[in-house]
């Protein structure tokens, strides 16, 4: 049996749960499954279930539980479509790390 947790490296919500228009500086909060562990004040992205970058956002507070991880997030950044799209374009999957990994000789 090992720990239940998964390192978080970015926010990561459904669409549908991003809200519109988001606001610099405004609290938001969030719901995932799962027991997941944040970093606290530091900036990460907002990203959608297509990986799609809306912004950057620090976790202020998160709680765990009942399989469960609720908290809040701050925007500190919107990006423009343009940023958005630059943002997305450079992320890198796991599948892409794993390839490259898996080539090291």
């Amino acid at each position: 049996m090992g720990n239940p947790f998964k390192l978080q490296a970015c926010l990561r919500m459904d669409k549908k749960d991003i809200p519109v228009p988001l606001k610099i500086g405004k609290k938001y909060n969030f719901n995932k499954n799962g027991h997941r562990l944040y970093q606290i004040k530091v900036p990460m992205d907002l990203r959608d279930e297509n990986w799609n970058a809306y912004g950057r956002c620090v976790i202020t507070e998160y709680t765990l539980g009942n399989n469960k991880t609720t908290g809040i997030y701050v925007i500190v950044k919107v990006f423009d479509k343009v940023q958005g799209e630059q943002v997305t374009k450079a992320f890198v999957s796991d599948e892409e790390v794993d390839a490259v990994l898996s080539n090291i000789k």
